[in-house]
């Protein structure tokens, strides 16, 4: 049983229509403490299933990389394709894990970040640009499809996403493409882990 565990946390704080602030009690109090502090916590099972002999694309903005992390930590240099979808505002201030993922050969990120230009871009729309490599691991190769993060318009978004990709790469009319997803989901080949 590990002593130790890394938290990627992302700090609650926000102001609601009456501008009046919130902010999150459990984030922000760890925010306040000295790097390195300890703190107690339990860990509880995910509810993800990475099989070790598929490949894996892995849909994670902002702190829905953390159960990604390890699966790519553990894997890296295996025969196993992992393909990285990462989000988040700012590439210089949350785009912490970057160093990490360099030289990975069996490793390919492609990153969104929302606030670095003009236009807004999110990692639905990367997954629609990748649309030919994603329709090619999940068609043909039976890659499994996670998802983790922020459950307001996240995952449904990203299911759209894939989709569009399914009905453009696989040339089906939108109801089977909505068909060939709920496979992939009763198949567990498209798995959501969303807070």
């Amino acid at each position: 049983c590990p002593k130790s565990a890394q938290l990627c946390v992302g700090v609650v704080r926000y102001r609601t229509n009456l501008k009046s602030e919130r902010v999150g009690l459990c984030s922000t109090w760890l925010s306040t403490l000295p790097v390195g502090s300890p703190v107690m916590v339990s860990v509880e099972s995910g509810s993800f299933n990475f099989p070790p002999d598929r490949h894996i694309i892995m849909v994670g903005p902002g702190t829905g990389i953390a159960p990604f992390r390890s699966l790519i930590q553990s894997r890296a240099g295996t025969d196993q394709q992992l393909v990285l979808f990462f989000g988040c505002r700012y590439k210089d201030k949350d785009y912490l894990f970057e160093s990490e993922w360099v030289g990975k050969p069996n490793l390919q990120v492609f990153t969104a970040f929302s606030r670095d230009q003009k236009d807004k871009v999110y990692v639905q729309d990367r997954i629609r640009e990748q649309g030919k490599l994603v329709w090619r691991l999940i068609s043909r190769e039976g890659a499994v499809f996670c998802v983790a993060g922020n459950s307001k318009n996240m995952p449904l978004q990203v299911k759209e996403a894939l989709t569009d990709v399914v009905r453009a790469y696989g040339q089906l009319p939108p109801a089977d493409a909505t068909k060939y997803i709920d496979q992939l989901i009763k198949g567990n080949l498209y798995q959501n882990e969303t807070w």
